[in-house]
């Protein structure tokens, strides 16, 4: 499930009563972790009294708030956001300084600009972490905050032209090493891409992203029910999932490794064979499952249909090419007429 991690509350009216409310409102409706953004620090002490123990983050100490913002994050035992746009050597000066004073839970924010600036700010998270991985630089360590709802401090009107440049923003600062971000749009097309960005930052371009192999179950089947093969590719395998699902089939799905190749691919490159067909079947005991010894496989690879059926002994019913088709298919052939 892709979801989001935090929900950010911040004070527009400096108005301490204002802010207490609106995060005891918030904080009543959700248990994700919350983040406190205000510079005024009565704004922040007030906003803190009835969620402190909840440990938000507090956004942000700044070279003019420092002391009373680190003498609350002491005080509350809470996370502190360093916050000095656009000025690294300003950011190291802070975060030693708070250090000294006995804060230990840190993030950096050197500053998000993003019409005019992207290029700077991509420039600074950077910098930042070749400061650390290169130099050794353990007080520029700490994770790194962006926030690319500062697109929305522009003064273009299209409201759909802020948030694209807010989506791209998140985007480029997820690759530029960015821990943790704030964004202000709620629509789809702006979180999702972060979303998944996130999901795959970490995978290796050079191995497809797979699930494992093995036989999954849909709705409750019995010894009737059809069986289905797939590859264990991620993106074939949950396009093939959600339409099972979405459909209410009721189904045996066999996913054999193809070593995380699609459909298509994996029959032309001999990742999937009627060998490896039958070898699954066998390997997962299906025939222990079902009564029949019918096996449905993908429309892309109709041309093992006759080799599987004398690899395994099962009969071969083709499915179709798209599996948005399974459903219908079933409900035409299934169970099929015994020859």
């Amino acid at each position: 499930m892709l979801t989001l991690d935090a929900i950010a509350v911040r004070s527009t009216r400096n108005d301490p009563a204002a802010f207490a409310a609106t995060i005891k409102a918030v904080a009543a409706r959700t248990d994700l972790p919350l983040i406190l953004c205000t510079t005024n620090t009565a704004v922040m002490a007030e906003g803190l009294c009835d969620i402190a123990k909840r440990r938000p983050l507090i956004c942000a100490a700044t070279k003019e708030n420092w002391s009373a913002m680190a003498d609350l994050a002491l005080r509350y035992n809470c996370p502190l956001v360093v916050s000095a746009p656009g000025d690294i050597a300003l950011l190291r000066s802070l975060t030693k300084t708070l250090t000294a004073y006995g804060v230990r839970d840190l993030v950096l924010d050197p500053g998000t600009f993003v019409d005019p600036g992207i290029s700077e700010t991509l420039h600074m998270f950077t910098a930042i972490r070749w400061a650390v991985f290169r130099e050794h630089d353990d007080l520029l360590g700490y994770p790194l905050l962006g926030i690319p709802l500062t697109a929305w401090l522009s003064s273009e009107i299209s409201r759909n032209t802020i948030a694209w440049k807010e989506a791209c923003a998140a985007s480029m600062l997820i690759t530029r090493y960015a821990d943790l971000l704030i964004l202000h749009s709620t629509e789809g097309w702006v979180l999702l891409p972060q979303l998944i960005w996130r999901f795959n930052i970490y995978t290796d371009p050079r191995k497809p992203v797979s699930v494992d192999s093995g036989v999954r179950e849909f709705g409750s089947p019995d010894r009737n029910s059809p069986v289905l093969v797939t590859t264990n590719y991620a993106l074939t395998y949950f396009t093939v999932e959600s339409d099972i699902k979405a459909a209410h089939v009721t189904c045996y799905l066999v996913v054999i490794d193809t070593g995380g190749i699609s459909v298509e691919s994996a029959v032309a490159g001999r990742y999937l064979t009627p060998e490896l067909i039958a070898n699954a079947l066998r390997e997962y005991h299906v025939d222990q499952l079902v009564s029949h010894r019918y096996v449905i496989i993908p429309g892309l690879a109709s041309r093992l249909s006759g080799d599987t059926e004398e690899a395994s002994g099962w009969q071969v019913i083709v499915g179709p090419k798209d599996s948005s088709g399974i459903a219908q298919m079933i409900l035409d052939n299934w169970p099929p007429a015994k020859h």
